[in-house]
Protein backbone atom coordinates (compact mmCIF):
# COMPACT_ATOMS: atom_id res chain seq x y z
CA UNK A 1 0.00 0.00 0.00
CA UNK A 2 1.63 3.59 -0.88
CA UNK A 3 1.44 6.95 0.51
CA UNK A 4 -2.19 8.46 0.59
CA UNK A 5 -3.64 6.01 -1.92
CA UNK A 6 -7.06 7.61 -1.45
CA UNK A 7 -6.08 10.96 -2.98
CA UNK A 8 -3.62 9.67 -5.65
CA UNK A 9 -6.13 8.09 -7.99
CA UNK A 10 -7.27 8.30 -11.82
CA UNK A 11 -9.91 10.29 -10.46
CA UNK A 12 -8.26 12.94 -9.06
CA UNK A 13 -5.24 14.02 -11.80
CA UNK A 14 -5.76 17.31 -13.15
CA UNK A 15 -2.90 17.16 -15.24
CA UNK A 16 0.96 16.75 -15.96
CA UNK A 17 4.02 18.38 -16.99
CA UNK A 18 6.75 16.72 -19.31
CA UNK A 19 5.86 14.44 -22.16
CA UNK A 20 3.38 11.63 -21.46
CA UNK A 21 5.18 8.95 -22.63
CA UNK A 22 8.53 10.01 -20.84
CA UNK A 23 7.31 9.72 -17.16
CA UNK A 24 5.32 12.81 -16.66
CA UNK A 25 5.30 14.73 -13.22
CA UNK A 26 1.43 14.03 -12.78
CA UNK A 27 -0.80 16.50 -10.84
CA UNK A 28 -3.85 16.02 -8.54
CA UNK A 29 -6.38 17.62 -6.62
CA UNK A 30 -9.85 16.68 -5.16
CA UNK A 31 -12.91 18.29 -4.20
CA UNK A 32 -11.85 19.02 -0.58
CA UNK A 33 -9.01 21.17 -2.07
CA UNK A 34 -6.31 18.72 -1.27
CA UNK A 35 -3.55 18.64 -4.00
CA UNK A 36 -0.29 17.10 -4.53
CA UNK A 37 2.05 15.38 -7.42
CA UNK A 38 3.85 12.35 -8.31
CA UNK A 39 7.53 12.94 -9.59
CA UNK A 40 8.47 9.65 -12.12
CA UNK A 41 11.87 11.09 -13.23
CA UNK A 42 14.57 13.66 -11.71
CA UNK A 43 17.77 14.24 -11.66
CA UNK A 44 18.12 13.59 -7.31
CA UNK A 45 17.05 10.62 -6.86
CA UNK A 46 15.17 11.50 -3.32
CA UNK A 47 13.01 13.92 -5.45
CA UNK A 48 11.29 11.03 -6.94
CA UNK A 49 7.92 9.87 -6.00
CA UNK A 50 4.41 11.35 -4.13
CA UNK A 51 4.57 14.79 -2.31
CA UNK A 52 3.03 15.04 0.82
CA UNK A 53 -0.96 15.74 0.39
CA UNK A 54 -1.65 19.53 1.39
CA UNK A 55 -4.90 21.16 1.04
CA UNK A 56 -5.46 24.39 0.22
CA UNK A 57 -8.62 25.36 -1.61
CA UNK A 58 -7.16 27.80 -3.52
CA UNK A 59 -4.23 26.33 -5.06
CA UNK A 60 -3.69 27.03 -8.53
CA UNK A 61 -0.61 25.96 -11.58
CA UNK A 62 -0.36 28.26 -14.41
CA UNK A 63 2.26 27.81 -17.26
CA UNK A 64 3.98 31.86 -16.89
CA UNK A 65 6.17 33.21 -13.95
CA UNK A 66 3.65 35.73 -12.17
CA UNK A 67 5.43 39.09 -11.00
CA UNK A 68 5.46 38.25 -7.66
CA UNK A 69 7.46 35.85 -8.47
CA UNK A 70 10.67 37.33 -10.42
CA UNK A 71 12.11 33.91 -11.17
CA UNK A 72 11.46 34.45 -15.08
CA UNK A 73 11.42 30.22 -15.79
CA UNK A 74 8.93 29.18 -18.48
CA UNK A 75 7.88 26.27 -16.59
CA UNK A 76 4.47 26.16 -14.72
CA UNK A 77 3.84 27.53 -11.44
CA UNK A 78 2.34 26.20 -8.47
CA UNK A 79 0.38 28.70 -6.88
CA UNK A 80 -1.10 28.65 -3.34
CA UNK A 81 -4.73 30.44 -2.42
CA UNK A 82 -2.56 33.53 -0.84
CA UNK A 83 -1.33 34.17 -4.17
CA UNK A 84 2.53 32.39 -3.20
CA UNK A 85 4.52 30.57 -6.06
CA UNK A 86 6.28 27.47 -3.94
CA UNK A 87 7.14 25.56 -7.01
CA UNK A 88 8.37 26.02 -10.39
CA UNK A 89 7.84 22.78 -12.03
CA UNK A 90 10.92 22.03 -15.30
CA UNK A 91 8.10 21.27 -17.47
CA UNK A 92 4.79 22.87 -19.28
CA UNK A 93 1.84 22.15 -17.36
CA UNK A 94 -0.96 19.95 -19.42
CA UNK A 95 -4.36 20.23 -17.95
CA UNK A 96 -6.51 16.97 -17.95
CA UNK A 97 -9.11 17.96 -20.50
CA UNK A 98 -5.84 18.60 -23.08
CA UNK A 99 -5.22 14.55 -22.69
CA UNK A 100 -6.27 11.83 -24.68
CA UNK A 101 -8.41 8.73 -22.38
CA UNK A 102 -4.86 7.31 -23.73
CA UNK A 103 -2.68 9.64 -22.51
CA UNK A 104 -4.83 10.02 -19.09
CA UNK A 105 -4.32 6.02 -18.09
CA UNK A 106 -0.30 6.57 -19.38
CA UNK A 107 -0.07 9.40 -16.78
CA UNK A 108 -2.24 7.14 -14.29
CA UNK A 109 0.71 4.39 -14.20
CA UNK A 110 2.53 7.03 -12.35
CA UNK A 111 0.42 6.01 -9.28
CA UNK A 112 1.23 2.33 -9.35
CA UNK A 113 4.89 3.48 -10.33
CA UNK A 114 5.86 5.56 -7.76
CA UNK A 115 3.73 4.33 -4.26
CA UNK A 116 6.27 5.74 -1.53
CA UNK A 117 6.76 9.70 -0.61
CA UNK A 118 9.65 11.22 -1.49
CA UNK A 119 12.46 11.23 0.65
CA UNK A 120 13.90 14.63 0.25
CA UNK A 121 15.99 15.81 3.41
CA UNK A 122 15.28 19.53 2.15
CA UNK A 123 19.17 19.82 3.37
CA UNK A 124 22.79 19.75 1.52
CA UNK A 125 24.25 17.63 3.91
CA UNK A 126 20.91 15.10 4.34
CA UNK A 127 20.57 15.19 0.05
CA UNK A 128 24.12 14.40 0.03
CA UNK A 129 23.77 11.22 2.20
CA UNK A 130 20.38 10.54 0.86
CA UNK A 131 22.16 10.07 -2.76
CA UNK A 132 24.76 7.95 -1.37
CA UNK A 133 21.99 5.65 0.08
CA UNK A 134 20.55 5.43 -3.25
CA UNK A 135 23.92 4.72 -5.22
CA UNK A 136 24.58 2.26 -2.46
CA UNK A 137 21.23 0.53 -2.64
CA UNK A 138 21.41 0.58 -6.46
CA UNK A 139 25.01 -1.12 -6.58
CA UNK A 140 23.73 -4.16 -4.06
CA UNK A 141 20.66 -5.11 -6.36
CA UNK A 142 22.76 -5.10 -9.51
CA UNK A 143 25.62 -6.75 -8.08
CA UNK A 144 26.72 -9.40 -11.08
CA UNK A 145 26.56 -13.65 -9.89
CA UNK A 146 29.08 -16.01 -10.33
CA UNK A 147 28.84 -15.77 -14.09
CA UNK A 148 28.30 -12.19 -14.47
CA UNK A 149 25.06 -11.49 -14.65
CA UNK A 150 23.00 -8.88 -12.85
CA UNK A 151 19.76 -9.70 -10.83
CA UNK A 152 19.70 -13.00 -12.04
CA UNK A 153 17.13 -15.35 -10.41
CA UNK A 154 19.32 -19.05 -9.39
CA UNK A 155 17.18 -21.60 -10.56
CA UNK A 156 19.36 -24.68 -9.75
CA UNK A 157 18.92 -27.16 -6.95
CA UNK A 158 20.72 -25.04 -4.34
CA UNK A 159 19.15 -21.81 -5.38
CA UNK A 160 16.35 -19.79 -3.30
CA UNK A 161 14.21 -19.89 -6.19
CA UNK A 162 13.76 -23.52 -5.97
CA UNK A 163 12.64 -23.49 -2.28
CA UNK A 164 9.90 -20.97 -3.27
CA UNK A 165 9.15 -23.09 -6.28
CA UNK A 166 9.05 -26.24 -3.79
CA UNK A 167 6.14 -24.13 -1.68
CA UNK A 168 4.72 -23.10 -4.96
CA UNK A 169 3.74 -25.85 -6.85
CA UNK A 170 4.71 -28.69 -4.39
CA UNK A 171 3.54 -31.41 -7.16
CA UNK A 172 5.48 -30.33 -9.79
CA UNK A 173 9.33 -31.04 -7.71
Amino acid sequence: MGYRDDFFILENIVGITGPVHELPSVYFRNSKGEFGHITQVHNSSYNWGRTRVRTDPGWRIINACPPQCGCGRSGSHEINGAGRVFHVSRGTFVPVTDLSTADLHVAAESIYRCPYMKTDPRTKEGRKQEEQRFQALWQERHQKDARGRRGAIDYTAEGLANQALKIAYPDRL
